[in-house]
């Protein structure tokens, strides 16, 4: 099968949105399925081995990307210009399927009769929101489903059970290989953004209460943290190849997600239906998860049975639970085991083979 798969990111990118939407193109690489990514921009020395090597993608098959405008969508007329480019390349590429993180591109794609999956991760903003609601594109007949990262998700929008369905994010099991446990607990572990609710200041708390614990955090952006405590390491994003690895060398992987959790955009509010791409590599590391209690995050993570769920984000709340796993009071070898059960339920294969049964 042809499939055509349009996003608006950037392959230089370090994003989550990013990582979701290589590692889709390589599982339906894997499923033997020939794939053009459509992207605004990719780049003058881009390299598909540097790629490969920089998210670990393991098809034999490369997946076509083309660069539709060479440019990234910092417009409106930008935006435009990318919008034709894909109606384009569509008419000419004749794909058998078509599937879009890009909501403009699915308002033009029913506006020109053409069937597509539209993938939604979130709640509609601006001009968006305006044409899909508002102007009801949403409910385009050339819409053939709406994959949607949570059902909590749902709860904004409402779609029909017939509508819709639920994939969440995934995972690559061969990039992990699942490392002997140290005989003690000795690091606790967050990888991701340090945007506002993502409970980076709770973590600092943590570390000044349980000095002989250590800390890693990966992820600062521009703003840099200062923090003088020992038994804290604040590192800048990393690629994604490092992860495993990291996330090996720890013992505790946090989620300590506040009541509200903003993304990049500061007026997006994702708390009520995330479903963080970060829990499945984690499940897939096979360590102890220790996360917030969020709806979207709770269809996946179950207290007790493979990690570990906070009932409040307050510090107390966290501190008693990590007490709890340095005292052994729960089953750690049964919830790490349910935790990798857990990760091969979730993984990109299995998600692309659905896509391709719609």
């Amino acid at each position: 099968m042809k499939i055509v798969y349009v996003a608006e990111t950037s392959l230089t990118n370090k994003s989550a949105y990013t990582q979701h939407v290589v590692k889709m193109c390589d599982a339906f690489s894997q499923l033997n399925h020939d794939i053009i990514l459509y992207l605004p921009k990719v780049g003058k020395n881009f390299v598909f081995e540097i790629l490969k090597k920089k998210f670990l993608l393991t098809a034999k098959k490369e997946f076509k990307i083309k660069s539709l405008i060479n440019k990234k969508l910092t417009n409106f007329f930008f935006k435009l210009f990318f919008l034709r480019k894909v109606l384009k390349n569509v008419i000419s590429d004749k794909p058998d399927l078509i599937i879009t993180r890009s909501s403009l591109s699915s308002v033009l794609l029913s506006i020109f009769k053409i069937k597509h999956i539209l993938e939604i991760h979130s709640e509609f903003q601006s001009l968006t929101k305006f044409l899909m609601i508002n102007l009801k594109f949403i409910e385009s007949n050339y819409i053939k489903k709406k994959i949607l990262i949570s059902e909590s998700l749902n709860k904004i929008f409402n779609f029909k059970k017939i509508d819709y369905l639920v994939l969440h994010d995934g995972v690559d099991i061969n990039n992990f290989k699942v490392k002997e446990d140290r005989h003690e607990i000795k690091k606790l572990c967050y990888t991701g953004g340090f945007y506002k609710g993502r409970g980076i200041e709770l973590i600092i708390e943590l570390a000044r209460n349980f000095k002989d614990l250590e800390f890693e955090l990966y992820g600062q952006t521009d703003s840099k943290l200062n923090i003088n405590l020992n038994n804290v390491k604040i590192f800048d994003y990393v690629n994604y190849c490092d992860i495993p690895n990291i996330l090996n060398n720890s013992d505790i992987l946090l989620m300590p997600y506040a009541n509200k959790v903003f993304v990049r955009s500061k007026s997006l509010n994702t708390a009520n239906y995330c479903s963080p791409l970060k829990m499945f590599d984690y499940l897939a590391s096979g360590k102890i998860i220790i996360s917030s209690k969020l709806s979207g995050i709770c269809e996946v993570l179950k207290h007790n049975k493979n990690s570990i769920i906070v009932e409040e984000f307050k510090y107390e709340f966290w501190k008693k639970e990590i007490s709890k796993i340095l005292r052994k009071e729960y089953d750690l070898q049964s919830i790490k085991k349910n935790a990798i059960k857990t990760a091969n339920e979730f993984t990109w294969i299995k998600r692309a083979s659905t896509i391709t049964k719609i």
